[in-house]
């Protein structure tokens, strides 16, 4: 007996009390399936009231989007020729048709830095051939502005009949530069025809008599006469460098760079301090820096990267640096040397031989205007032209035709996302509050079906996009009806009856149809939003309010579930300890039974 278990069930009695207990628990739990069906009804109302919010929502999006003054503004703009000019426009851009003819367009202004005086000639002195002329700087340390490469070029003399006679010069990176003009005279066969002057910086191979110079083959391997800007002569002419010979170097550092006039930096503070290394000059107010170790081509570069409005680059057949304006126009450009470096006198572009070589402004006529116009760049802003909003941007001389005109393509797509908007919100509301009849007769209510309130909106909102004003803030447009919008008997939602009379409106009473929606109080975009605002809005909007108390709703109803079910728990326990004690007295009795009949010797 110890050993029995009596929660099993039936174990002594044989009857399966346990199934009696959780049948009886079910039937006991039928309450709280109804409970959960009401909550289920109530989430369904719930979120059919959160959907009509998300449209009347969307609804006030677009009516906003339509009582926006600029997007009756927007203007549409065009250029007869393009390639004369192109034209951009701005919201409340004058309208019309005007005619733009490009006199001369504006040029850029440019700083010039000297030609002279800046960089060291190659030598200090003359050189030739002769014994006592000086070696001069070895080619590899030059101060020219290429590389040079060892290898060969060819010198070629031309004799009267026509014959041409080649020679090779070999040139390696050690020699100097007598040695070179040694192997050019000996290859034109003429001793102290090849000479180097330090006053003009350049080298000249004077032609043999009766001959003429061929200078460089396809087949030559060194590019001394690149380095020695030697080109062929003219017939009868001597070759003389193109032009001088020393050169800034757009790869090497700024202390190398083979500058007349030193380069400095920044005086020390306190002038005891060691010497600086960097320095700062600005160019139209813009500070660049440059350090000893920094390349002339990097120093270029920091200058096009700035806010300066220049382009920097050096030309190397002047050999001289340039400071072009990015915009074209007849303005300066303004230089300053700051914290004692000297890099814009260095360079040669302050002092002596630096000038501004001025741009021009744009010329223009509007409309054949007697005067011409004038505007500092090739875009004409309109404060210059007087055209309001339109901003025309000149590429060549000659005459195009600039057009502009109200753009009311958005305006038009934004009433038709208002009245889109508007049937979303009424087929909405109309299948939520809708009872429909199957082919067996069985009714089928919508989940808002009773709802009186929500089937009044769909009503009131009709009526309110249905009104016609009289005295309204458009004389002409007093409503929907007159922009080709109408509802019918049948349903809420609106439907285009005369999709001309938009079209028409628009372009021949913008300003109307602007009144018509954007006037403050009464306009229909202010007049949605009253009626709208009050039924979404967060804090006490009427559907928000309206779905909060449904949410407390569903959860007392929470509440009464679980003190249902604590009852139920409660009565199948009790259940279970009186078939747990039935269990056991049965058991007891079966033993006593059993007991008596071994006694009496009953089977």
């Amino acid at each position: 007996m110890a050993g029995l278990d009596m929660s099993i069930s039936g174990l002594a009695s044989g009857f399966d009390w346990k199934s009696v207990v959780e049948q009886l628990t079910a039937v006991e739990r039928t309450p709280q399936t109804n409970v959960r069906t009401e909550q289920t009804t109530l989430a369904s109302r719930r979120s059919a009231l959160g959907q009509i919010a998300t449209q009347l929502t969307d609804l006030q999006t677009k009516a906003t989007a339509l009582g926006d003054s600029s997007l009756y503004n927007r203007r549409s703009v065009s250029s007869s020729d393009t390639t004369i000019a192109s034209v951009s426009t701005a919201d409340g851009a004058v309208t019309g048709s005007y005619s733009i003819e490009v006199i001369a367009l504006a040029t850029p202004s440019s700083w010039l830095g000297a030609t002279s005086g800046v960089i060291s000639s190659l030598h200090t002195a003359d050189i030739n051939a002769n014994a006592g002329s000086p070696a001069g700087p070895v080619l590899s340390a030059a101060g020219w502005g290429s590389t040079l490469t060892a290898g060969t070029v060819t010198i070629g003399v031309q004799n009267s009949s026509g014959t041409v006679t080649n020679a090779t010069v070999t040139v390696a990176t050690t020699d100097t530069l007598k040695e070179v003009l040694v192997k050019l005279d000996t290859a034109i066969g003429s001793t102290g025809g090849a000479t180097y002057s330090s006053a003009n910086d350049q080298v000249t191979i004077t032609r043999p008599n009766g001959t003429n110079l061929i200078l460089g083959s396809a087949s030559d391997t060194s590019n001394l006469l690149s380095c020695l800007k030697l080109f062929t002569p003219a017939s009868g002419a001597n070759a003389v460098s193109d032009s001088k010979l020393g050169s800034l170097k757009l790869s090497g550092s700024l202390s190398s760079q083979p500058l007349v006039t030193p380069l400095t930096y920044k005086t020390p503070t306190p002038p005891s301090a060691p010497a600086e290394t960097t320095g700062a000059f600005s160019i139209n107010g813009v500070s660049i820096s440059y350090s000893s170790s920094s390349t002339l081509a990097s120093v270029l570069n920091s200058i096009n990267d700035s806010a300066a409005g220049v382009q920097a680059s050096f030309d190397s057949g002047l050999n001289r640096i340039v400071l072009k304006n990015k915009e074209a126009g007849n303005r300066g450009v303004v230089l300053a040397q700051s914290d004692g470096g000297n890099f814009l006198t260095a360079f040669g572009l302050t002092g002596t031989g630096s000038s501004l070589s001025s741009g021009t402004d744009l010329t223009y006529k509007v409309n054949g205007e007697v005067t011409p116009k004038k505007a500092r760049s090739n875009t004409i802003k309109d404060s210059d032209s007087g055209l309001t909003g339109l901003t025309i941007t000149a590429s060549k001389v000659g005459t195009t035709t600039i057009n502009s005109a109200n753009d009311t393509g958005a305006a038009r797509s934004a009433v038709d996302a208002l009245v889109s908007s508007v049937n979303r919100v009424q087929s909405l509301i109309s299948s939520l509050t809708v009872s429909n009849r199957d082919a067996a007769g069985k009714i089928t209510a919508g989940v808002l079906a009773y709802d009186q309130t929500i089937f009044q909106l769909g009503s009131s909102l009709r009526s309110l996009l249905s009104l016609q004003l009289s005295g309204g803030p458009s004389t002409t447009i007093r409503g929907l009806a007159d922009l080709g919008y109408s509802t019918t008997g049948y349903t809420n939602e609106l439907s285009a009856t005369n999709s001309a009379s938009l079209n028409t409106a628009l372009s021949s009473q913008l300003s109307e149809v602007q009144k018509f929606f954007s006037t403050t109080t009464t306009g229909l975009s202010e007049r949605i939003t009253s009626f709208v605002k009050p039924m979404v809005d967060e804090n006490s909007g009427t559907l928000p309010q309206r779905q909060k108390g449904l949410t407390e709703q569903s959860s007392k109803l929470d509440d009464q579930l679980v003190a249902m079910e604590r009852r139920v728990q409660s009565n199948r326990e009790r259940l279970l300890t009186g078939f747990r004690a039935m269990e056991a007295a049965q058991a007891k009795s079966n033993s006593q039974m059993q007991f008596l009949n071994q006694k009496l010797g009953i089977a």
